[in-house]
């Protein structure tokens, strides 16, 4: 079976907030790029998906070990959040501020980014009750030394004290995965998906698909191997600032890389996110 990963991007933003409830985030720097979201210029991507823009997934980290390539999420100056099924034992670099692999420098037509940073790991936490890529498919990623944010290298949004999964319904994939040719995209890209209801990845797939998922599909394009590991998110207005929250974690999905895909629901896994980073940020 492929795996299939993704970044999701609700398209139509959520307002929040008015400050009688003030929301929590994980790192309060977070979730805003210097670019709107889908404004970019690139090449064709994911399967029957479209370019991304350059400048708007700072958050993104491309995660490589022994051969293999995931994707993950800048959670803090530490931690990568990414698939369990993306641990490797052998030695892995994470990559933050990249766009094209291909080029050690990034340009649009406007504007050039710095070169990408290049990290190793020095620990990861995996879920305890991990299985098989199916259930609890999450782990963080202990980075060798802690970044600076900047423009180009920030952190992506992870609520800690409220549940909006249920107002996200139209989203967006980002990854680096294998496209319509059947090989991994040298540019970040992207692809619109729509969450349905668990029960329909639970038939497709024959395994239990419950809270701690989420379920997403489109009818023309999907995300593949590559990209697992990554992001899903919503863009949400809080206080009158658009921010990008992450909601899952890309998991699995068919082996053709369409239909529907299987998301780890980050919100069910909280717990376990702060308490790791807590525990192993020293």
């Amino acid at each position: 079976m492929k795996i299939a990963a993704a970044v999701i991007i609700l398209l139509t933003g959520i307002a929040f907030g008015n400050g009688q409830y003030p929301v929590s985030f994980l790192e309060p720097n977070c979730g805003v790029s210097i670019s709107n979201y889908g404004n970019g210029n690139a090449v064709p991507m994911i399967v029957n998906g479209r370019p991304a823009d350059m400048f708007a997934n700072p958050w993104m980290a491309l995660v490589y070990g022994n051969g293999t390539m995931c994707g993950g999420s800048l959670i803090t100056n530490r931690f990568v959040l990414s698939a369990a099924h993306c641990v490797s034992d052998d030695p892995t670099d994470i990559y933050l501020g990249e766009f094209d692999r291909s080029t050690d420098t990034d340009c649009s037509t406007t504007a050039c980014m710095p070169k990408a940073i290049k990290i190793a790991v020095d620990a990861y936490i995996k879920h305890p009750l991990y299985v098989q890529a199916t259930q609890n498919d999450i782990a963080l990623f202990r980075l060798a030394t802690k970044v600076e944010f900047t423009d180009y290298v920030k952190p992506i949004c992870l609520l800690t004290n409220y549940n909006l999964l249920n107002y996200v319904t139209t989203l967006t994939a980002t990854g680096w995965g294998d496209t319509e040719q059947g090989v991994p995209s040298q540019v970040l890209k992207t692809t619109t998906l729509t969450q349905v209801h668990r029960s329909y990845c639970s038939r497709q797939f024959g395994t239990r698909v419950d809270w701690s998922h989420i379920c997403a599909w489109d009818y023309t394009s999907s995300t593949c191997s590559g990209d697992s590991g990554g992001p899903i998110s919503a863009k949400i207005t809080i206080d009158g600032m658009a921010r990008v929250v992450q909601f899952g974690i890309v998991s699995y999905g068919d082996e053709q890389c369409r239909s529907l895909g299987v998301y780890t629901n980050v919100l069910h896994h909280m717990n376990f996110i702060i308490n790791a980073v807590r525990l192993k940020d020293c």
